[in-house]
């Protein structure tokens, strides 16, 4: 049974900010004040950890397949930091182009919506958690938003909806 979640809400609000496959990180903060642990060091995959969420809704995960690249890997692999990849040194997925076609590049920043159209163009598919039907977007403030609880992030078992 396959189930779609409802992006309406959340389609333009976020933006990616960190992949550690399967997972990609998106966050509503502007990009230069989204931070994470090791953010700064490379090799990113053996030093950085997820996005902090200093506040409810800041932080969305969602799961993805299909074959897509980390800049860590393939042809083109690089050592580098979150905060390099995510100032666009480089994409944070990408498809290697063996047979002449254009390759997909999903890069920093890109909104939650055209994440899933470039994971789907690459042919993979975006799986996001199950309770997205009940959220309600607040604006981003400062200090008037509860810190996240660590219940809230999403494990496999809870992100089994399809996002379209």
């Amino acid at each position: 049974m396959t189930l779609v979640a409802n992006l309406d809400g959340v389609r333009n609000a976020y933006e990616l900010c960190f992949v550690r496959s399967p997972w990609a990180y998106f966050t509503r903060l502007p990009l230069d004040q989204q931070w994470g642990d090791g953010w700064e060091r490379t090799p990113y995959e053996q030093h950085a950890g997820p996005p902090y969420a200093d506040a409810a809704q800041q932080i969305l995960t969602v799961a993805f397949d299909g074959p897509l690249l980390t800049p860590d890997t393939g042809d083109d692999a690089r050592a580098l930091s979150v905060n390099e990849i995510n100032r666009g040194d480089a994409p944070w997925l990408r498809t290697q182009n063996y047979i002449g076609n254009a390759p997909v590049r999903i890069v920093a920043g890109v909104s939650l919506e055209r994440f899933v159209e470039l994971v789907e163009l690459a042919g993979g598919r975006v799986f996001a958690p199950l309770g997205w039907g009940a959220l309600g977007l607040e604006p981003v403030g400062d200090a008037e938003m509860p810190r996240k609880l660590e219940s809230e992030s999403p494990s496999p078992s809870r992100c089994s909806a399809v996002a379209k």
